[in-house]
């Protein structure tokens, strides 16, 4: 079956080669990896089981990463917003 709609997302990287990790955190614990390796794909991947509090941080990453795409806004602008919003860590 193929789907007949999916909402506008950036696209993702190969996860192959040299890029940039950041790690997304809340008071101490990770939330999830950030990774890009140009300025137009992007890679989120959240850890599962995360406590309530940094729950709410995957929720704000995640919705930043949905609005800025559906809006058609460049992926470097979605970056900032997410920097902006969180603590994080950079390579």
């Amino acid at each position: 079956m193929s789907a007949v709609y999916a909402p506008p997302s950036y696209p993702s990287h190969d996860y192959k080669g040299e890029g940039e990790i950041i790690t997304i955190r809340c008071v101490g614990e990770v939330v999830g990896h950030l990774t890009r390796k140009d300025w137009e794909s992007i890679g989120w991947l959240p850890r599962p089981g995360l406590s309530e509090e940094a729950g709410i941080v995957r929720e704000i990453v995640e919705d930043i990463l949905r609005r800025f795409a559906r809006d058609g806004r460049p992926m470097v602008d979605a970056l900032a917003e997410v920097l902006n919003k969180t603590q994080h860590d950079r390579p």
